[in-house]
């Protein structure tokens, strides 16, 4: 009896599938070649396929467990900022109102600035300000590359792994699959977007 089996004919593989899932190695010595073999080829067609979708999986928790991290690192930032944010609004607030009120009764503005806060105050009121809006405008993609270290040591394989295919306009995409599997020789960075910092 010989088997011949079309991808798309889903009752006998399923069948079969079953049957390699179900035997011991010693039930499928049981079995006529063709049937054995079948079953074989069967098992591993689809097994390649729920390999494929575990490593994606893995894969995804990884990045999921990275970002999750990165945004706790970012939010950590901003809760320890809060009470300079505070602070500094409130100076900046108090030095405006200053300003405003010397500029409505007409006198010179340097001597508001000279008599409260001072310039050094100012200037160090101006750096602060600086550093708390990068603070407030971190993004966690900036502490995700951190995580680099794990992908490398895993992702190059992977992706020799996977067979992967996409349409044209993924093109770009590819490419960048390309040299993080190390067989492209042209590091073309033509994937990136525009202004990235990368």
């Amino acid at each position: 009896e010989i088997y011949t089996l079309s991808l798309h004919d889903a009752l006998p593989i399923s069948r079969l599938r079953r049957q390699g899932e179900r035997y011991y190695a010693d039930g499928m010595r049981d079995l006529p070649d063709t049937r054995r073999l079948a079953i074989l080829a069967i098992c591993a067609w689809a097994w390649r396929a729920v390999l494929t979708d575990a490593i994606i999986e893995t894969h995804d928790r990884i990045v999921g467990k990275l970002w999750r991290s990165a945004q706790r690192i970012c939010d950590a930032k901003i809760t320890a900022a809060k009470d300079a944010v505070h602070d500094t609004l409130k100076s900046f607030a108090e030095v405006g109102g200053a300003l405003l009120d010397a500029r409505d009764d007409g006198q010179p503005l340097d001597a508001v600035i000279e008599k409260n806060p001072g310039w050094d105050k100012l200037r160090s009121l101006v750096a602060a300000a600086a550093g708390l809006t990068g603070t407030l405008s971190n993004d966690p993609l900036g502490h995700v590359v951190d995580g680099w270290h794990r992908f490398r040591r895993y992702a190059p394989r992977m992706l020799n792994a996977l067979n992967i295919h996409a349409a044209p306009a993924s093109a770009p995409l590819l490419a960048a699959v390309e040299i993080l599997r190390g067989s492209s020789g042209a590091q073309s960075l033509d994937f990136l977007r525009p202004g990235s910092k990368w």
